[in-house]
């Protein structure tokens, strides 16, 4: 029996014009054999959407301009954007939506698929009910692989990993996700973490990534962690990876899709 799948898009801002190249690669490269729907975030105008978008209208708090898309500005944007820290309480909003769904991922909208057709069970583990992807610059597959991971070491936040805790993994927050309804336990629990520690002036090295790795330090059994080959990076030199791309995060041309 084929699998239902939602996928989230999160685009404020500049961050809309993402999205066609988003939704091809997905629709014809990610789980072709699923049914698949998209879920898209965005204060911006939609036309004519197919029948498997629906559209979640949002609204920055503080509005983005372009001087947020420096690269001088990007702990800020992450701060303040639902693009970064705001993100759970935005997918709050589809939680009894998602309720008709097997499969929740949670993708970032400056993913790009390759050429590569990435069949389900390549992908899901069914025999974990959440998944990440290891952070391709904390991989052994990188040339210049660090001996220590960014893990939040401030204990007074609720980010927070121990030394003795670390195991050796690191996921990055661009790619997460996980069978419904267990999913709805991360966005739960990571939406009232971060809303905590802001409250206290408490602001994590990663944002809401450090949370999620906290959240999987805490339930490594439930975790399928995937490959940093789906989300290579894009705009870093290829030959500094010992391995292909499934798929690409912050693709080269990121920087003239935001100015476009």
């Amino acid at each position: 029996m084929s699998k239902k799948i939602a996928i989230s898009f999160i685009g404020t801002g500049r961050y809309l014009n993402f999205l066609p190249g988003f939704y091809e690669g997905l629709s014809e490269k990610f789980a072709p054999e699923c049914e698949k729907h998209f879920f898209v975030f965005t204060d911006g105008e939609l036309n004519d959407l197919p029948e498997d978008v629906t559209l979640i209208p949002i609204n920055e708090d503080t509005p983005i301009t372009q001087e947020y898309y420096s690269v001088s500005n990007w702990y800020k944007l992450m701060n303040s954007s639902y693009g970064g820290l705001k993100r759970f309480s935005a997918l709050k909003q589809i939680k009894e939506q998602l309720k008709e769904y097997d499969w929740y991922c949670f993708v970032d909208s400056d993913i790009v698929c390759s050429d590569k057709v990435i069949p389900y069970a390549d992908f899901f583990n069914e025999d974990k009910d959440l998944f990440g992807a290891q952070h391709p610059c904390f991989h052994p597959g990188y040339v210049n692989n660090p001996n220590s991971l960014p893990h939040d070491r401030n204990p007074k936040s609720l980010a927070f990993i121990s030394e003795d805790d670390d195991d050796g993994v690191y996921l990055q927050g661009c790619l997460w996700g996980g069978k419904v309804p267990q999913v709805f336990d991360i966005i739960d629990k990571l939406d009232d973490s971060i809303k905590e520690d802001v409250s206290k002036g408490i602001l994590a090295p990663a944002h809401d990534e450090s949370y999620l790795n906290r959240y999987r330090n805490e339930n490594k059994d439930k975790f399928h962690v995937l490959h940093p080959s789906y989300i290579k990076p894009g705009d870093m030199p290829q030959n500094m990876f010992n391995y292909d791309g499934i798929m690409y995060h912050s693709p080269a041309y990121k920087r003239q899709i935001l100015e476009g």
